[in-house]
């Protein structure tokens, strides 16, 4: 007896108590009494009724209608009904049923039904997975991806987003009108996106990836996993990982338009699309173009922007081209894939500097025009005895140029220029395939590894003078390995219950200039009773620093002693050292999360899902001191003091700076009178937290051939606070103004026929708290309602209308300092206020 023998003899006796082998068992039989609707909804119905699992890509059932199912019948029986002459087919494996796609050959094995959040085919996911599609992003009159991702109450709006203002906060920019996810508002380099499951290039210069560049008129779905996850995916998937599926099986030609603008003024937004794919035997393309472009809003548009410059742009001009080719071929047991992604964007921006005035009279303003390329060819192979092997790789790069005229005294005083280069390599080799069998199915690992270089190039000039300069790159090495163990089948009719799996995953990485990690996570999901599934994970995850974090450069500044400390001989000075810190490591988080998943079979046109998350976040890259005054005399800054440094030390670091020393008192510099160097340059210090709870509900009325009601509702309640180095106190971060809100909510109601829609959505947040200053204010949250109705007018005529924010609700006005100051929290609120928007579609 050879040793994988052995070892499954060994666990099938231990587990002979817990589950009766279904082989043993004649086909279960069930009543059905189910309507003619949509085949998905058959499937997920048939599912909760028989507690069995099937998985089935909603591409492949999209516009699919099934036949109504009535009677005692077997799983097979009462599927085989549904697909009829739809050229699906079903194949039973593992108690579990896996619809596969029309073109497939019958006989080979499904290769895509792959959920988010795990490496195995087929296995159930231990977090939630929160699915967005194609017609959801519809029905809310959405243009692009990143309008649609910042509804979403998982995601916060802040980070890298096109509507974000001045002095919000610097983990939020605006640098070139790219469009980042922020699962939790963890940041948006502490979420993973994918495209189709591989890699994106970064943007600007945080670490995100810019969502608006895929068109969303080629996304088949988006599924959000808040959960960490860099045991399975990498460095980045701290908060969670979103996936964007592209079309597939695509027949036919559609264009579409769409004109829009708010209606107190300015954002008058064209959005131009085509669509067109074709499939034949074994194969298929998708080939899409996109098109949008909008006006500025500025200050002087809105009314609680009167202490901005008049033309300081609150929402900034905006144009965007973007194409997409997507090619797959299946040949005997490979199918090969590429993905193609091009997209040229142009933002403008105008901020200015004098309250009421024009911003050439004191103020500057900058174009960005930004290039994204990604290409990522994919060859899958069935290998025999349940195995699939896969070679993904992809390569990508976003290159950002910002020109900037500033003005002074009503004139141009000067010009500057910025360049941020990102480019990202990526190249992977896994496999997934079954071990042994248990009783209650086979127990499947997957295995893998690759390697992995991002890179970025800076340079900054401004009158004709180089600020800074650099070029950086990173790489990356990794293994990976998964495993998942069915101990309770949904046939086995165990005492313990429906079904329990266990997962478990651990990945190395060996990363250049930061160092390597190790990190293992583990899940189980659990089906105690029909209608309910919990489930639970446990993981560290990790984010390296950025490149510009760590390269970036950083300030000598000689300052005098007497305005910063006390207790020195008069007339001495310190160097302050600020910038990019020596030494950065990974950020690293330990998570876990606890969730339960209702799908009654008594109620089958429920379901709902409610989850607990904590993240502990530490490492986290920070700079480490609040305020330089009395910062020489605080205990808690003793290890970044020198007192008494040497002139060589002082001569070192003032050579390493971007520019040199700086001085900054009214004497020529003398390395004798220097009592001290306070280093607050960034490194790891921060400790952060953030724990709460999700949820969503689902509820249908009617039927879809008539017609039907959908009712959903989706919420985040997050808790979250920092401490900036170890012996300080911890202080707020949810709840607080440019955080995300402790209450995010979107209900929604969509009444449809199979020839008319009518969609309305209401956007709730709690308040807001205002601490940075003596006096503390609150400020309301957002409630916006939005309508959004489509109607098939026959002849392949679609006709569309939206109202964003019904009810013209605008931003508190907040405390500024200067007219440079944006007057309202820009990550919360939005100064588009009404928008109206028209749309015509035409399909072939």
């Amino acid at each position: 007896m050879n040793s994988r023998t052995y070892v499954a003899t060994l666990a099938s006796t231990a587990l002979l108590a817990i589950a009766t082998p279904a082989m043993a068992r004649a086909p279960v039989i069930a009543h059905y009494d189910l309507p003619a609707q949509d085949l998905g909804s058959s499937l997920r119905d048939i599912g909760r009724i028989a507690h069995v699992e099937i998985m089935f890509s909603p591409t492949d059932v999209a516009g699919l209608s099934a036949p109504a199912i009535r009677g005692d019948l077997t799983i097979a029986e009462a599927i085989n009904r549904l697909l009829g002459a739809t050229g699906l087919v079903a194949t039973y494996a593992n108690g579990s049923v896996i619809i596969r796609g029309r073109l497939a050959a019958a006989g080979t094995e499904a290769t895509d039904i792959i959920v988010t959040g795990s490496r195995i085919r087929g296995a159930p996911p231990t977090a939630p997975v929160t699915t967005m599609t194609s017609q959801d992003i519809r029905r809310a009159g959405q243009a692009d991806l990143g309008e649609a991702l910042r509804s979403s109450p998982l995601n916060f709006a802040g980070g890298q987003s096109p509507g974000i203002g001045t002095n919000q906060g610097a983990a939020n920019v605006n640098a070139n009108g790219a469009s980042s996810v922020n699962l939790l508002g963890l940041g948006p380099n502490a979420t993973l996106t994918l495209l189709n499951g591989s890699r994106l290039s970064y943007t600007g210069i945080n670490a995100g990836v810019d969502i608006s560049a895929i068109p969303a008129v080629a996304v088949d779905r988006v599924e959000i996993v808040t959960d960490g996850a860099s045991a399975i995916y990498g460095a980045d998937a701290v908060a969670g990982v979103v996936n964007v599926f592209l079309r597939r099986n695509y027949q036919g030609l559609s264009v579409q338009g769409t004109l829009g603008g708010a209606t107190d003024g300015g954002d008058f937004q064209q959005h131009y699309s085509a669509v067109g794919g074709r499939t034949w035997k074994g194969g298929g393309v998708l080939a899409v173009y996109d098109y949008l472009a909008n006006s500025a809003i500025a200050a002087g548009e809105r009314s609680y922007a009167t202490k901005m410059a008049t033309d300081s742009t609150l929402y900034p001009r905006i144009g965007r081209n973007s194409g997409l080719v997507s090619l797959f071929q299946e040949v005997g047991a490979l199918t090969a894939n590429v993905d193609l992604l091009y997209k040229n964007g142009r933002q403008d921006i105008v901020q200015g500097y004098v309250t009421g005035q024009p911003h050439t009279v004191s103020g500057a303003d900058a174009r960005a025009n930004t290039y994204n390329f990604v290409v990522a060819p994919t060859v899958t192979a069935r290998l025999g005895a349940g195995w699939t092997a896969r070679f993904v790789s992809s390569y990508g790069f976003d290159k950002s140029r910002i020109n900037s005229n500033n003005f002074a005294a009503n004139r141009l005083s000067s010009t500057s220029g910025r360049r941020y280069d990102n480019d990202a390599l990526s190249v992977e080799i896994n496999a997934e395939g079954p071990l042994f069998e248990l009783p209650a199915g086979a127990v499947r690992a997957a295995v893998g590894g690759g390697y992995r270089q991002t890179g970025i190039e800076l340079v900054s000039v401004t009158g004709g003078v180089t600020g800074s300069a650099f070029n950086r790159h990173r790489d990356n090495r990794f293994g990976y390995a998964e495993v998942y163990v069915p101990l309770v089948a949904p046939a086995s009719e165990s005492r313990f219950g429906q079904s329990l799996s266990l997962t478990g995953a651990f990945r190395y990485e060996a990363n250049s200039g930061v160092g390597s990690v190790a990190l293992p996570k583990a899940g189980f999901v659990y089906t105690p009773i029909a209608g309910i599934t919990l489930k639970g994970s446990w993981g560290r995850s990790f984010r390296l620093p950025t490149l510009y974090q760590q390269y970036s450069g950083y300030s000598s500044v000689l300052l005098p002693v007497a305005a910063y400390a006390r207790g020195f001989p008069t007339g001495s000075n310190f160097i302050v050292l600020v910038g990019a810190g020596p030494n950065m490591k990974p950020e690293r988080s330990e998570n876990w999360t606890l969730s339960a998943e209702f799908k009654p079979s008594s109620f089958p046109r429920f379901s709902g899902t409610i989850s607990y998350f904590n993240f502990d976040y530490t490492d986290r890259v920070a700079t480490p001191v609040t305020s330089t005054v009395g910062g020489l005399n605080n205990p808690l800054y003793a290890n970044l003091v020198t007192l008494n440094p040497s002139p060589a030390l002082q001569q070192g670091l003032n050579t390493g700076a971007t520019i040199g020393l700086q001085n900054g008192t009214s004497l020529p510099y003398n390395p004798s009178t220097v009592v001290a160097i306070f280093d607050e340059r960034d490194r790891n210090v921060a400790r952060q937290n953030y724990h709460g709870l999700t949820a969503s509900a689902r509820y249908t009325l009617g039927n879809k051939d008539r017609q039907k009601l959908d009712l959903s509702l989706d919420g985040t309640w997050i808790e979250s606070k920092q401490q900036l180095v170890a012996g300080l106190p911890y202080t707020p971060l949810a709840g607080t103004i440019f955080n995300p809100p402790h209450l995010k909510g979107r209900l929604g109601a969509t009444y449809s026929t199979p020839r008319f829609s009518l969609s309305g959505f209401a956007n709730v947040s709690s308040d807001l708290t205002d601490r940075r200053t003596a006096k503390v204010y609150t400020t309301n949250g957002p409630i916006t309602f939005d309508l959004t109705s489509i109607v098939q007018a026959g002849g392949g005529f679609e006709l569309g209308a939206t109202i964003n924010n019904l009810f013209n609700a605008k931003p508190p006005i907040i405390v500024t300092g200067s007219p440079y100051e944006t007057t309202f929290d820009s990550t919360n609120f939005s100064p588009i206020g009404r928008f109206i928007s028209i749309s015509l579609r035409k399909a072939w």
